[in-house]
């Protein structure tokens, strides 16, 4: 029998919910040209925001050093990347009939964590070569070198909006 009730989270002693859930990892599978936008809020003003959309996670940042760190490690990736196809079918992204993308918002801080390692192809599983960029808890599978410059240029673009 379902319920119309509504469940609410219990407080613990200290008066603060209680933890339910965490999120671990965000994994993102891009190839190809990865539709990214930048929206800058306030630039200029002591609250500034730059608001990255690339491909189905939408990154909020308001530290210039947060985006400087990111653009870096993004762009000293560049060996992995060159190691990638120009442009892979994006068949590689495995998208199953039936199901929807789903939004990831994240908000970045200047102790933002990078890491890039790159993943050769495994043809017995019929995957492309990747290069596997951690940006905090979003792990971009990045196949091709075009969805690399794409992703990149919008590290770049934020950056430059949040260092004004």
């Amino acid at each position: 029998m379902l319920s119309d009730a509504t469940h609410t989270q219990q407080p613990t002693a200290t008066g603060q919910p209680v933890l339910t859930s965490t999120v671990l990892t965000v994994v993102l599978r891009v190839a190809g040209p990865v539709h990214t936008r930048i929206r800058a809020h306030a630039v200029g003003t002591p609250q500034p925001q730059v608001s990255i959309r690339s491909g189905d996670a939408l990154v909020h940042l308001r530290d210039a050093e947060a985006a400087e760190r990111v653009r870096q490690r993004w762009d000293a990736a560049l060996p992995g990347a060159l190691r990638l196809r120009e442009r892979v079918s994006q068949t590689w992204l495995e998208p199953r009939p039936g199901t929807y993308p789903v939004a990831v918002s994240v908000e970045l801080t200047d102790q933002v964590t990078v890491a890039s390692r790159f993943v050769p192809a495994n043809t017995a599983r019929h995957q492309p070569a990747y290069l596997a960029t951690q940006v905090d808890q979003l792990l971009w599978q990045v196949c091709d070198q075009t969805a690399w410059r794409a992703i990149g240029d919008a590290w770049l673009a934020a950056y430059e909006h949040l260092r004004q």
